[in-house]
């Protein structure tokens, strides 16, 4: 297997995580701490703090201490973009695949 795939695709496997993407919706705005993200995603601090541990391991997420806190930030913001270009995709997707199920007639219909 090429080295560039796998790469690639261990990185999306990042984005597989519907509480790793709330995380990041989190941080849209700017830096924050964990009881911030916790607020502001609903999810437990144990969870927050593991995916927040994963998304920085990734590179997605930069982890800065300040005194006693420690401020989460995107690395980079063109992930935003990114993340809305795969959803208008997906999104293109269905409407197709529903498109195609109406047209398709049922098997052993009349």
């Amino acid at each position: 297997m090429d080295p560039r795939l796998e790469a690639l695709a261990e990185h999306f496997k990042v984005f597989s995580e519907p509480n790793r993407l709330a995380v990041l919706e989190a941080l849209r705005s700017g830096p924050r701490n964990v009881t911030a993200v916790v607020e502001a995603t609903g999810l437990s601090q144990a969870l927050v703090s593991k995916h927040l541990k994963l998304l920085t391991i990734a590179g997605v997420v930069l982890r800065r201490p300040e005194g006693s806190l420690v401020f989460y930030e995107v690395a980079d913001p063109e992930v935003f973009p990114l993340l809305a270009a795969v959803e208008r995709q997906l999104h293109h997707a269905r409407r197709r695949q529903l498109e195609a199920l109406r047209l398709e007639p049922f098997v052993g219909a009349p």
